[in-house]
């Protein structure tokens, strides 16, 4: 058995058993969704509180304890798989921390600002440090032929700001039942095709056992979920796509290959600084996948759409941009 597939099939198991363990005993403590309310005008997902939360805690681990354990057997083991593992758990943790405060302090907030700022930013630090102890080429690729950048400052500097924004990029899409989640198996699967054409067997193996555990964890989160992934989860996502654009030496597929990410996070941004400067807003609601849900693709209030209808969409755009990359580059 290859070892993309040995990985995709066990982590599919192993989260397949593990995720609706941990929702039960999820329900049973109430690590629960409070709020899922955007505001006064948003779409009503009031009957979604109390939907266990934190999912990202029951198919993180397994990822993790699989890749050490196939790791090991297959001896596929580099720097770059532990370095992208090791973000990978480091931004779950941030996400932990951040999804306890919201849960057990019951309050819609859970890190302040800075503080979570600068635990991302250690987060990428750590990351960087281990590729640097496996003397990692640090070289940014720049699009459209332009010459690279062979510079270590330079290439950590971009690094936490790759990490930081699409572990929140990722962060910010997961707003409906299985959308982060349909989104990240896409981005993976595509990493993985990437990693297979360059023969890195570690990220091979990391991005197998990430497809295979999303796909089992959606059977529990799509449409009407009953386990939210959390910050545990998408945070971790996030940070696991970037280190995979990182170590690849693709660092700007991205944009294509996160699509979905990158124009949730950039209608957030036009929204706010529209509204700071203008006092007016663009989308009905941000990010925008809300506003889908609130008037359909033709923006009427009285045509709102269902969750599916939104995920749908937006999957096909997270497809599209796979399509778009790999007919482009």
């Amino acid at each position: 058995m290859t070892i993309w597939l040995a990985g995709l099939i066990t982590a599919f198991l192993a989260t397949l058993i593990v995720v609706p363990v941990l929702r039960d005993w999820f329900k049973k403590i109430k690590v629960e969704q409070l709020v899922m309310r955007e505001n006064a005008n948003g779409p009503d997902h009031g009957f979604k509180v109390g939907t266990p939360t934190m999912g990202g805690a029951g198919f993180i681990p397994v990822v993790v304890v699989l890749y050490i354990v196939l790791a090991l057997i297959f001896g596929v083991g580099s720097f770059d798989g532990w370095a992208a593992i090791l973000a990978i758990v480091a931004y779950a943790v941030v996400g932990a921390f951040d999804d306890s405060i919201k849960i057990f302090n019951h309050r819609d907030e859970g890190f302040r600002f800075l503080p979570k700022l600068f635990a991302q930013i250690g987060a990428a630090v750590l990351a960087v440090v281990v590729l640097a102890l496996g003397g990692f080429n640090f070289v940014i690729h720049l699009p459209f032929g332009l010459p690279a950048i062979h510079n270590v400052v330079l290439f950590a500097l971009f690094a936490i700001v790759w990490l930081v924004g699409w572990s929140n990029a990722t962060n910010l899409t997961d707003g409906l039942d299985g959308l982060a989640t349909g989104l990240a198996i896409i981005a993976y699967f595509a990493y993985l095709l990437v990693a297979l054409y360059q023969g890195n067997q570690a990220v091979v193996l990391l991005d197998a056992l990430l497809v295979g555990a999303l796909i089992a964890f959606f059977a529990y989160n799509h449409y009407p979920a009953s386990i939210f992934m959390g910050d545990t989860g998408s945070l971790a996502l996030g940070a696991g796509l970037a280190m995979n654009a990182l170590v690849l030496h693709v660092e700007w597929s991205l944009l294509l290959i996160g699509l979905v990410f990158m124009l949730d996070t950039l209608t957030v941004i036009i929204q706010v600084l529209s509204f700071h400067f203008r006092g007016k807003r663009v989308f009905l609601m941000t990010p925008i996948h809300h506003a889908f849900e609130k008037g359909g693709i033709t923006m009427n209030l009285d045509k709102p759409w269902s969750e599916w209808q939104v995920d749908g969409l937006f999957w096909a755009v997270g497809v599209v941009g796979v399509i778009l990359y790999f007919s482009l580059f």
